[in-house]
């Protein structure tokens, strides 16, 4: 019998992984995933090829990701519940990476919904809820006690100042502060050092306070997820079979959260910033109606007040799709899930998570 050349198998050229010391065949290792090395890989040119194919790759992902994450709610969640995977961003890198965007916009548009101050902690409390109007002492509870922190931390704040000036003090009871290059003086009063050390406390407590609180806000925000995916594990516990597979779900929202927020901020709020009076216009056709004199008392029964009526606005509409695709669940149960999550997610963001942050700043401020 004849053979032709291109009948001839070539052999199978076998492997070992300097990673793990599997045998294998092709190009990568099937136990760990590592490459076959080869010296070429060193060359500059392919350094730098490597480099730009790494980005190119990584930031067509993400943005397909969020695209899709964006325009059809739930898409992304299934194929990646269904074990497709590669195509898309991996939801915690998804997520970090719009965390870190959203952040860069909010701070430069000057939008701090997400970022507390100091006083925040008396809005949105459980109590407002109609039917859980009997927790308003446990509201009060949690109120009056970040007061007493705040106030607590005051006075260690103008205690120490007042042992730091202590140096300073004349025979008769005065302050002297002298400037850093000795070139001017100040005398203070002895009946004024009092007033003197209560304001630069005040000052010196909001400064920490606002330094600290940023940062913690970004990164604290992260725990929600774990509380929401466990809303949706409660809701479809016979449809989702791991808490893994909530918290996919969980972050994807996330995603379109920050995503949608940040995009509002830029359209509604940076004209306002600067000078022109836009601020809100994309929500007035909404708030015209249902917060008039005549809707106003049954809406603030139904979604809140305006401000959590806004957020519902563009949260429940991607909680209606993304439900239906994933679960497939009749309309009128989709949506009454879809409003309680959303009343529940408000709730935990602006009820519960600001509370913790500001309590948890001043307990850090030194």
């Amino acid at each position: 019998m004849d053979y032709k050349v291109s009948d001839v198998k070539q052999p199978v050229e076998i492997h070992t992984c300097r990673n793990c010391k599997h045998t294998f065949s092709g190009k990568i290792c099937n136990h760990c995933g590592e490459k076959v090395f080869d010296e070429k890989q060193l060359s500059t040119k392919n350094f730098i090829h490597q480099t730009f194919d790494f980005f190119l790759h990584w930031e067509s992902k993400v943005l397909k990701t969020i695209r899709l994450n964006f325009l059809k709610p739930g898409f992304v969640t299934k194929e990646n519940l269904r074990g497709v995977r590669v195509p898309y961003a991996k939801p915690i890198q998804l997520y970090l990476v719009v965390a870190v965007v959203f952040y860069l916009i909010v701070s430069k548009v000057g939008v701090t919904d997400y970022i507390p101050a100091f006083g925040d902690h008396h809005y949105y409390p459980l109590s407002e809820y109609v039917p859980l109007k009997w927790t308003k002492p446990l509201d009060n509870a949690v109120v009056n006690g970040i007061d007493s922190m705040w106030t607590r931390k005051g006075r260690q704040i103008e205690a120490e100042l007042t042992a730091d000036i202590k140096d300073n003090i004349k025979p008769d009871g005065s302050l002297i502060l002298i400037e850093r290059n000795r070139t001017d003086s100040l005398v203070i009063p002895a009946n004024k050092i009092a007033a003197y050390t209560f304001n630069e406390m005040q000052v010196l407590r909001w400064k920490t306070f606002q330094a600290k609180v940023g940062t913690f806000g970004k990164t604290l925000i992260f725990i929600l997820l774990p509380f929401f995916a466990a809303l949706f594990f409660l809701f479809f516990f016979k449809k989702i079979k791991y808490y893994g597979a909530a918290l996919i779900l969980a972050t994807h929202f996330m995603v379109y959260n920050m995503c949608f927020y940040a995009l509002n901020a830029v359209v509604s709020f940076w004209p306002y910033q600067l000078g022109e009076n836009y601020g809100g216009w994309l929500t007035r056709p909404f708030t015209a109606v249902f917060y008039n004199r005549y809707t106003q008392p049954v809406s603030e029964v139904i979604f809140g007040g305006k401000f959590e009526f806004i957020h519902l606005l563009f949260w429940m509409p991607w909680f209606f799709i993304a439900f239906k695709r994933l679960f497939n669940t009749v309309w009128w149960k989709n949506l009454l899930i879809s409003y309680f999550c959303s009343r529940v997610f408000f709730y935990l963001l602006f009820g519960v998570l600001k509370k913790l942050l500001i309590a948890f700043t001043i307990w850090t401020m030194h």
